[in-house]
């Protein structure tokens, strides 16, 4: 726990100055992390958010790996101030027992930036997505339409330094909405180089998850972003092991 908490206050001063940085450079990417940035794509912009990654879990008491073989997220800016957004995952998931891929995440929404912050007053973005089903006989799609609504709050603390943070709330086949939390800092340590760190909680029928994420976002030009992540169980720290590698790409010019 001593070792937990260290890293925990590293983290937190470390992800969201990905996201002042990306500002500067009039750049802004949703990944990597489990939070959304309250940042939206420019009036007439178009960019494609998208990595693969590997999973290996025992949550379940079975040896479980899952790839994502493409993850990806589509951002059009419609307005000064709004985005729609298409997200949608592929996936490929193996053990001794079931060896299954299919889609996984569909999701169609929009991100409408409502106020830019004021000193202590955090910058506030609305998020909503409309959940796609996929039937009874589909392995991670929900079997009825969902829905997802959330705010998304930042503060700049230091001209390096900012903490996002974002409250949501899920509905999909379970009997009762997922609540989503996650708080994130960001660090800028070069004018490309940016480290993140963020805790997440989602609390559902089974009680509460906890997570962190530790990640690392490299600008290569004023339009691409490779990133590097990973999640950990704040719970079950040995059963849960993932890598994730990513890309953003603004593909529309200024």
């Amino acid at each position: 726990m001593k070792y937990l908490k260290l890293l925990l206050l590293f983290a937190f001063g470390t992800s969201t100055l990905s996201t002042f940085a990306q500002e500067e450079e009039g750049f802004m990417a949703d990944r990597p992390g489990a939070t959304t940035g309250i940042d939206v794509m420019p009036k007439g912009r178009f960019q494609w958010e998208t990595g693969v990654g590997w999973e290996r879990s025992k949550m379940d008491g079975i040896a479980t790996t899952t790839w994502t073989l493409n993850t990806s997220l589509l951002r059009w800016g419609i307005s000064d101030h709004a985005e729609l957004r298409l997200q949608g995952d592929w996936l490929r998931t193996k053990n001794d027992e079931v060896n299954y891929g299919g889609l996984s995440n569909i999701a169609i929404g929009t991100k409408v930036h409502l106020f830019d912050g004021w000193k202590a007053i955090p910058g506030i973005s609305l998020l909503a997505n409309v959940l796609v089903p996929g039937g009874d006989d589909h392995h991670y799609l929900p079997a009825n339409w969902g829905g997802q609504i959330g705010l998304l709050f930042e503060n700049t603390l230091t001209p390096w330094l900012s903490l996002g943070y974002e409250g949501d709330l899920i509905w999909s086949d379970a009997q009762r909405p997922t609540a989503f939390f996650g708080a994130c800092l960001g660090f800028q340590v070069s004018e490309r180089l940016s480290l993140i760190v963020e805790e997440y909680n989602f609390n559902d029928s089974d009680g509460t998850k906890c997570w962190m994420e530790l990640g690392a976002a490299y600008q290569l030009s004023d339009r691409v972003q490779i990133d590097l992540g990973t999640d950990i169980s704040l719970q079950y720290p040995k059963r849960f092991g993932n890598v994730m590698l990513g890309v953003a790409w603004q593909i529309t010019k200024r």
